[in-house]
């Protein structure tokens, strides 16, 4: 995680390396963009091919992994990621958008239901809190 700064007075800000995988572009951004006022997301790359997925993650190294699940698959379609991103947090987002699985960095899973903007933002905020400046 890398730390920008905001404007004067307003201390250090998250940003967040992210990688989206089976999410449509203009999903990834839409999510990066209502994060903002909470969370600065550094969307660095947008996969669609999930057969070179793990080397692509592993090179990448991101600390966030937003994950799209395709027809029936259930949020157990992400947890083979873990083996390659143990420190990254992965949220996986079903086709409905109704609710979405949180898999944080300690391997604890929490089900967002009725997922809502403000519950996304809470959840991603407490597992990237903003450091205090240094020095």
């Amino acid at each position: 995680m890398r730390l920008l700064w905001g404007s004067a007075g307003s201390g250090a800000l998250n940003s967040v390396r992210t990688v989206a995988v089976t999410i449509s572009p203009l999903l990834a951004g839409l999510v990066t963009e209502i994060l903002k006022p909470r969370l600065t997301l550094d969307l660095v790359d947008v996969l669609q091919n999930r057969a070179t997925l793990i080397d692509s993650l592993h090179k990448l190294q991101p600390d966030l992994v937003l994950f799209g699940l395709m027809g029936d698959e259930t949020d157990a379609a992400a947890l083979p990621f873990r083996a390659v991103l143990p420190s990254a947090v992965i949220l996986v987002l079903p086709p409905s958008g109704h609710h979405a699985w949180l898999h944080e960095r300690s391997g604890r899973c929490i089900v967002l239901s009725n997922l809502s903007v403000a519950a996304l933002a809470n959840a991603l905020t407490a597992c990237f809190p903003a450091s205090p400046p240094k020095g």
